[in-house]
Parts: structure tokens; sequence; C-alpha cells
């Protein structure tokens, strides 16, 4: 993985977000990876080793994100599998993880809740489902969110492009012939 990332980041800047089965703390918001774990990788300044969950800009387009904890454990309490319709209730609740910390992990706050949502993103994106899924969901205020469910790349080799004008999705896969 180092020597792969090395090669992409050297090119592109790469964010490097942990998920619930890598070797950082369990609780969230987890901790970046720490450094020695990719010590080629993390030699470049456009590797950002980010906690989960992680919100950024890029060009005037605001990304929020998680490894998907927090939508498995939302889903653990109803009786559907609608993983879009779970990340837009959890916009509409202004909570990224609302079952924190009662059946989800978390570490414990006073002051301040890191899950909140203040301002709505124009991208909100989960990690590790079943499955590749994209909405979009038109808030209150006519404010609009690109809802992109993201299959485990370990498993599908997939990623998505997101166009930062229309927010369109493009999803690619990277397969591998050899052996076959």
């Amino acid at each position: 993985l180092d020597q792969t990332l090395t090669a992409i980041s050297a090119s592109i800047p790469v964010d490097l977000m942990p998920g619930a089965d890598d070797p950082c703390n369990y609780l969230l918001p987890q901790q970046p990876f720490h450094r020695c774990l990719l010590p080629s990788t993390t030699c470049y300044a456009n590797v950002g080793r980010v906690t989960n969950p992680h919100g950024f800009e890029m060009d005037g387009v605001s990304f929020m994100g998680t490894s998907g904890q927090n939508i498995d454990d939302v889903l653990r309490f109803v009786g559907h599998e609608d993983r879009v319709g779970a990340m837009a209730a959890t916009l509409e609740w202004g909570h990224t993880a609302p079952t924190a910390p009662d059946t989800l992990p978390a570490f414990p706050f006073v002051d301040r809740d890191p899950f909140l949502v203040t301002e709505c993103p124009h991208v909100y994106f989960v990690g590790n489902q079943p499955k590749l899924e994209v909405a979009l969901m038109e808030g209150p205020e006519g404010q609009r969110t690109r809802l992109i469910s993201l299959p485990s790349f370990a498993e599908t080799q997939t990623a998505v492009l997101v166009n930062l004008q229309d927010l369109s999705c493009h999803p690619i896969t990277f397969a591998s012939s050899v052996g076959n």
C-alpha cells in the first residue's frame, strides 16, 4: 500500500482516512494513521493523514465523509437497508453520528460535539458500503448535496470521480488481468 500510494501521491493530492478495521484507534472520531505505517507516502506534502469523519473543500466545493461506521450503526436500528436514505437522514438531523456514544463507540465530549453538521456540504460520502449508490438531496432552503455510498475499495477496486462543476459521479474500476 505504501508503494502504491507513493506512486499516486507523486502526481495528485491524497487524503488517507482510517476505517473500522484499520490499525488506529477504534473510537470516533478516529485519529489519522500514524506516520510510521506509511513511511514513503507520508514524505509527500500533498498527502493528508486525516480523521474519520473528515471534511474538506476543493475549488469551492465542500466535502464531508466517513468510513461508514455511522451509517452501519444507524441501520442496525431500522427495518430497511436504504443506505442513501440513512445518509440523508443524518444530514437532516444535523449529526453525522447520531447513535454515538450509545451504540457507536466515540470519545466522550463535554464542551463540543465534533459530529454536528453546521453547514450542509455539497458532497457527503460514506465508505465501506455494500454497493455504489448515488443520489441528490435537496434541503429545505434549496441547498443540494450529492450523496455517495461507496463500496469497499478492497473488495471492488472501485473509486468515484466527482465533477466539481455539476457534482456528477463517475465510477472507475481498477482491474487487473494478472493470473487470468
